[in-house]
């Protein structure tokens, strides 16, 4: 990693301006955006929902490493610190966001335009602050945020993400803590828990939840930011 081009990167990523021509793209074709925290399973819920719909998912640009099986165009377009530079200069992007405090995350406007072009919706993961981003934009859009069922499986599901020190899990709960609570905070999100996939998958397929639910759901980001908080 070349510490130029990081700090660099970060500096840009903080006063990062989404295009007109992208604006424009959000208003004309509306996204399904999904959000969630580390683990809590909404890649396969995403993929269940593109093999039963028209939604299919934007590709979004990393800078970590492709784990084990991941490739490049498929999972995500995995680029070093310098490309995703210059796509940002470039304004490619709907969002660009930092994620894990050392990985770059970003939804770009050509993969946006492929999945439209191949007659599909589009379908965004990003995270809560992309999520916010991108709503400023595309009028009534309301995120679904994906939540773990409770403290135990997540930390089951995490689990299977494969090793990891103390200190890793720690800090992608920390990310998560923070991400949790600023879906408590926002009453755009759609708070829709992960007991199943094809459950899940229908859930959020069938439009806004009743108020009963998402209130059951509001307690249950309560208890999981209690956990980690004394994790």
């Amino acid at each position: 990693m070349n510490s130029e081009t990081h700090n660099l990167l970060l500096q840009k990523i903080g006063s990062y301006q989404m295009s007109e021509a992208a604006k424009q793209l959000l208003q004309q074709h509306q996204p399904l955006i999904s959000v969630g925290v580390t683990a809590s399973g909404k890649d396969a819920v995403v993929s269940y929902i593109e093999q039963t719909s028209l939604w299919r998912r934007v590709i979004t640009h990393t800078t970590r490493a492709p784990r084990p099986g991941e490739t490049t165009g498929k999972d995500y377009w995995f680029v070093g610190e310098d490309k995703m530079l210059k796509l940002v200069d470039k304004q490619a992007f709907f969002e660009v966001k930092l994620v894990h405090g050392d990985r770059v995350y970003a939804s770009s406007c050509e993969a946006y335009q492929d999945v439209i072009k191949a007659g599909r919706k589009p379908l965004l993961i990003v995270d809560e602050q992309g999520a916010e981003e991108i709503s400023k934009y595309a009028h009534n859009l309301r995120p679904v945020f994906i939540l773990p069922p409770n403290f135990e499986v997540w930390m089951e599901r995490l689990g299977k993400r494969g090793p990891m020190t103390y200190g890793e899990r720690l800090r992608r709960l920390k990310s998560a803590q923070f991400e949790l609570e600023r879906a408590l905070a926002k009453e755009q999100f759609i708070l829709v828990v992960n007991h199943k996939i094809s459950q899940t998958a229908r859930e959020i397929l069938g439009g806004t939840p009743d108020t009963h639910t998402q209130q059951k759901n509001r307690e249950l980001v309560k208890d999981l930011l209690k956990h980690i908080k004394t994790y």
